[in-house]
């Protein structure tokens, strides 16, 4: 773990090895994981996309040092766009080894090859190191879960609620194990995107295979599997939270995006209420 402490210390300029070295572990630590998982508490602190920004998820860090008591889940995307991609992975990466029973990391939609390959990571990676660095970080979004669920608290996953699913069992049965996603149903968990409209599923602009959810596929969903407050990050919001359907459904977003936006962490309160908290 010396390598992680470094990171956390400061380091971020890594050798080949040591990339080798920490995405095997994270690999390790995630291989026999569900698709879906438990959490303990509803202490919990939720991170939105990073992508690529170290200076934002360095202020997560101290957060993470602060909330001491907190259960801290990453909502996905940390690469891609930012100017410290691979910096700000190697970073979530060691947070969560340092701290694995309260720190989380779920996949979002930019931890596929084919998103990779489009928005930055692949060209960035294979430049300073390798094609073989590149497929080591691939495999890590394998085995990334997708999702995290307290019975009658709370649900969690970067993207929203899909099509055709109506209990937690059924996600967890789906094979996450691709570097893209070809199941339907866990492409839309990291693609979907709510709407306040009361209506059910319609179309998405982001791809055909993607899908917006309206109230009523929302309640029907959170009902089903007997949540009452869901968290997801993937949008952008000048913010950097914003929420739906009657304040039950939180979506946060954790990075600058140049001068976009203002960006938060989200912390879950008591009564289901929630505290905004600022990075920068």
């Amino acid at each position: 773990m010396e390598l992680v402490r470094s990171i956390l210390e400061g380091k971020t300029k890594l050798a080949k090895d040591e990339i080798w070295n920490l995405s095997g572990m994270l690999q390790d630590h995630y291989r026999a994981s569900p698709n879906v998982i438990d959490i303990a508490t509803d202490n919990v602190i939720f991170v939105g996309d990073l992508h690529g920004e170290l200076q934002c998820t360095r202020a997560v860090q101290q957060y993470i040092k602060k909330y001491n008591k907190h259960h801290f889940v990453f909502l996905g995307d940390y690469a891609d766009r930012g100017p410290e991609q691979i910096e700000t992975f190697n970073l979530v990466m060691a947070l969560t080894l340092a701290n694995p029973k309260r720190v989380i990391m779920l996949r979002g939609n930019h931890e596929s090859d084919d998103i990779a390959v489009k928005y930055g990571f692949y060209n960035i990676v294979t430049k300073t190191y390798s094609f073989d660095v590149f497929k080591h970080y691939s495999r890590v979004f394998e085995v990334l879960p997708i999702a995290v669920y307290k019975h009658a608290s709370l649900f969690a996953c970067h993207g929203g609620v899909p099509e055709d699913i109506s209990s937690i069992a059924e996600i967890q049965g789906r094979n996450r194990r691709h570097p893209n996603f070809l199941d339907d149903v866990l492409f839309q968990r990291v693609w979907n995107d709510p709407k306040e409209n009361d209506f059910m599923f319609r179309p998405n602009s982001r791809s055909s295979r993607a899908r917006f959810f309206g109230k009523s596929a929302f309640t029907k969903f959170m009902k089903n599997i007997n949540a009452h407050v869901m968290f997801r990050a993937h949008e952008v919001f000048p913010q950097g939270y914003q929420t739906f359907f009657d304040n039950k459904l939180v979506s946060v977003f954790s990075a600058t995006a140049g001068t976009k936006v203002q960006p938060k962490v989200v912390r879950l309160c008591k009564d289901y209420t929630i505290d905004p908290l600022d990075l920068i």
